[in-house]
């Protein structure tokens, strides 16, 4: 029992996470930016090398760089590529690569694990 709750909890925790990060996402209107791949930032995570491009663009009066949130073991696309780009009106830090879908199977994956650690709480399913 204790570690069904202790799931739940994570789950419910990660959820409140990633809804306060898009809270300004969604209570602010989007804006489109074009964006052009400036370069890439690079990490070694368990003896590989990843890469996540860097974004620059202009929007609300000056110039942004961003930095993606999903690295990948290949540089793409190449430097100099145009990208579209969204971000909440006056937040351009937040700019990124629109993935509404990604999203929001995260959320379905979060909140489905959440609804079945509650129903083997509850008894609702077999041992």
């Amino acid at each position: 029992m204790v570690f069904l709750i202790a799931g739940q909890a994570l789950c419910l925790f990660c959820l409140w996470v990633l809804a306060r990060r898009d809270f300004v996402r969604l209570t602010r209107p989007a804006l489109r930016v074009e964006g052009v791949v400036a370069g890439y930032r690079s990490i070694w995570d368990e003896g590989a090398c990843s890469y996540a491009p860097v974004y620059r663009f202009t929007s609300e009066g000056g110039e942004h760089e961003v930095i993606e949130a999903i690295y990948g073991p290949v540089k793409k696309p190449a430097v100099g590529t145009g990208v579209s780009l969204c971000h909440p009106a006056g937040r351009p830090d937040l700019a990124q690569v629109p993935r509404p879908l990604l999203w929001l199977a995260v959320y379905a994956l979060l909140a489905g694990l959440d609804a079945v650690l509650l129903a083997k709480m509850l008894g609702w399913l077999p041992e």
